[in-house]
């Protein structure tokens, strides 16, 4: 098939060109594109906690929290809490759609499937910060 076949010519024509902003149009692509970021920081976070592992098991702990105590580890953290959020809070949101759970012939309602791991993760944190006061 040569380069200039009718098929290779139709496909020219019908690809469009997006704007490179082209999800700031829509809200709801905005926040979508918004979550896929949001990953970056939670990997960032499970990295910086591997090193807070390592520093402490090194001995070198002071000084690993002198790195956080300074404006730039202070914003990437406020930066990285805000990303866990939305990407908590979407993926809560979603499980609604994603996850059926059935007794007998009648499924359990999305909104309780949702409500079930908000719950879940007030619990949770609430533990978490029982434990550590």
């Amino acid at each position: 098939m040569s380069a200039t076949s009718p098929t290779t010519k139709r496909s020219k024509r019908l690809h469009r060109k997006m704007p490179a902003g082209w999800w700031l149009g829509r809200w709801s692509y905005f926040v979508f594109m918004m979550r896929e970021l949001s990953s970056v920081f939670v990997a960032l976070v499970a990295v910086g906690t591997v090193l807070q592992v390592q520093a402490l098991r090194s001995g070198e702990y002071a000084s690993f929290n002198e790195m956080l105590a300074s404006p730039w580890m202070i914003a990437l953290g406020i930066v990285s809490l805000a990303f866990a959020l939305l990407h908590t809070l979407t993926f809560f949101s979603a499980a609604g759609q994603v996850l059926v759970i059935r007794r007998g012939e009648m499924s359990v309602p999305k909104d309780a499937v949702v409500a079930g791991h908000f719950v879940g993760w007030l619990v949770v944190s609430a533990g978490v910060l029982w434990i550590v006061q």
